[in-house]
């Protein structure tokens, strides 16, 4: 889910983590794809500081479902800019309180059998 403006000059780094043998976006999916509309090779990035390594993975695993290995798989979920928003913030409020919850019940389980 994109916004379909195409136009790119100057753009902040993307954020990513280093996940398996392969980097994570954590944070500039749009930057890095509208990058590579407008013929860059190479964007900017820094890498994450926030942690929550457990909840990318998850993350990680949203995208494998959903068949997104690269921002050039995002190409046909191009939206308009307000119903871009909408579902994102959507999908993403939806996912943090369930991803929160599971990683609560992994905890509550591991604590449990460390008694």
């Amino acid at each position: 889910m994109l916004d379909q403006s195409a136009e790119i000059i100057n753009v902040d780094p993307i954020s990513i983590l280093a996940f398996g043998n392969c980097f994570l976006i954590t944070d500039g999916h749009h930057r890095a794809y509208q990058a590579l509309l407008a013929g860059r090779d190479t964007i900017s990035a820094e890498f994450d500081r926030d942690g929550g390594d457990e909840f990318y993975h998850l993350y990680a695993q949203a995208c494998e479902e959903r068949k997104i290995y690269s921002v050039m798989d995002l190409k046909h979920r191009i939206l308009p800019q307000d119903e871009y928003e909408a579902k994102w913030y959507n999908w993403c409020d939806g996912f943090n309180q369930a991803a929160t919850l599971l990683l609560k019940r992994k905890a509550d389980e591991t604590d449990k059998a460390n008694k």
